[in-house]
């Protein structure tokens, strides 16, 4: 009773749980906790990887739009975090 309303009781006895299980048991738990603990690795790296081209993207559509309006390569390159190169790359 005293788990239900009290979150460190109830995490305390999930660990107890978990140190009562037997040598299989315990194993098939390490198992699925690494797999479970990989899966949401590669999901949060993948969402990086998306915000990080999408935030380029953008900084893309800025410099094409500060360039057509006639500002300097550099300026834009500092402006965006673009290099001079990929500024200058931009049609």
């Amino acid at each position: 009773m005293l788990a239900q309303g009290n979150p460190a009781m109830t995490k305390a006895n999930r660990v107890m749980d978990i140190f009562y299980l037997d040598e299989q048991e315990r194993k098939r738990y390490e198992a699925a906790w690494e797999y479970e603990s990989d899966r949401l690795s590669m999901i949060s790296e993948s969402e990086r990887k998306g915000l990080e081209r999408g935030a380029h993207q953008k900084a893309l559509e800025t410099a094409k739009i500060l360039k057509q309006f006639g500002d300097s390569i550099a300026k834009i390159a500092q402006a965006t975090g673009l290099s001079q190169e990929e500024v200058e790359a931009i049609n």
